[in-house]
C-alpha cells in the first residue's frame, strides 16, 4: 500500500499542517492524517467549515495517528468486515464499500461502511446485522435487496463513491490493502460535496437518526420515505438509460462528486 496521496501540497495542506503543528503533531510520519485533515479544509465555504466537516477535523486531532498505523487498521477492518459477511444469512452477491474508504481518506481511526446486495428474502435479517454493528467502529453493510437494481443505484450516486469488491476474497490476506490502492491511484479531487447538497441532505434525512429510523425510512414505511424511495428509485434507473443517464450521472456528480470504481483486478 502507497504511504500517502500527496498529490495537492496547497494551501489546505498547507493549513492542516499548521493545525497538527498547533497540538504538537510532526508531519513527518504523519502525511496521510495531513491529507486527510487537508481534504475536510478543502470543503470550506467563505472561509467557513460546516460541522459536519469541523467534527471530523477534531476527531483526528484529537487522536493523531502515524503512516504505519494505516495498513494494519485495513487489514483489521477486512477481517471485521469478513466477520460481518459470514452473519448474513448467506454470502452477498455483491459489495460496495462507500466512506472514507471509497474515497481515498481512510485512516487509523476510520471504520468500514458499504452496501451489501442481498436476497429480498433475506434483507430484513440483513438490517438486524445492520443495527447491531452501526454504532461499532469496524465493518457495517447495510443491506440492499437484489430485486431493486434503480434504487441500489441511486443509493450509491447519494453516497458519491464506491468501490465493488469481490466477498469470495476476504478470507485473502492483504487483499483490501491492494484494492485501497487502486481506490488512491484514481482519486481526483479532495472535495466531495457542495454546500447546497449538504443542507439539502441534511433537511431531507435528518441528523443523527438511529438504525431503527434508518431501517423504517429504507423500507419506506412512511409516507415521506415513500416518495423519497421512489424519487431514489427513478433517478437511479434513468441513470442507466443512454443517453438521459449522462445527464443525470452529471448533475449527481455537481451535487456529490461520484467517483465509483467496478471491481479492481488486484
Amino acid at each position: 500500500m502507497r504511504i500517502c496521496n500527496t498529490k495537492w501540497p496547497d494551501q489546505n495542506w498547507r493549513d492542516a499542517g499548521k493545525r497538527m503543528s498547533d497540538r504538537g503533531i510532526p508531519s513527518e510520519q504523519h502525511e496521510i492524517m495531513q491529507e486527510n485533515l487537508a481534504t475536510y479544509l478543502s470543503h470550506r465555504t467563505r472561509g467557513e467549515l460546516s460541522d459536519r466537516w469541523e467534527a471530523k477535523v477534531s476527531r483526528e486531532l484529537a487522536k493523531p495517528f502515524s503512516d504505519d498505523q494505516v495498513g494494519p487498521r485495513i487489514d483489521a477492518l477486512q477481517k471485521s468486515l469478513l466477520e460481518n459477511v459470514q452473519e448474513l444469512p448467506s454470502y452477498p452477491s455483491k459489495i460496495y464499500l462507500t466512506g472514507s474508504f471509497s474515497r481515498g481518506r481512510l485512516g487509523a481511526n476510520s471504520d468500514l461502511d458499504g452496501y451489501a446486495t442481498l436476497k429480498p428474502e433475506e434483507v430484513s435479517k440483513g438490517f438486524d446485522c445492520y443495527e447491531k454493528r452501526v454504532e461499532s467502529t469496524d465493518a457495517c453493510l447495510f443491506p440492499m435487496s437484489e430485486k431493486t437494481p434503480g434504487f441500489n443505484r441511486a443509493n450509491l450516486m447519494y453516497a458519491g463513491a464506491s468501490v465493488e469488491i469481490d466477498p469470495q476474497r476476504l478470507g485473502e490476506s492483504g487483499y483490501l490493502r491492494k484494492v485501497y490502492t487502486c481506490v488512491q491511484d484514481a482519486r481526483t479531487q479532495r472535495r466531495e460535496t457542495s454546500a447546497p447538497y449538504e443542507w439539502a441532505t441534511g433537511k431531507l434525512w435528518g441528523e443523527g437518526l438511529s438504525a431503527h429510523s434508518k431501517r423504517e425510512q429504507f423500507e419506506g414505511k412512511t409516507f415521506k420515505s415513500k416518495v423519497t424511495n421512489a424519487v431514489l428509485s427513478l433517478g437511479g434507473t434513468l441513470a442507466a438509460v443512454p443517453v438521459v443517464g449522462a445527464v443525470v450521472r452529471k448533475v449527481a456528480d455537481l451535487c456529490v462528486h461520484q467517483s465509483h470504481l467496478e471491481k479492481p483486478q488486484v
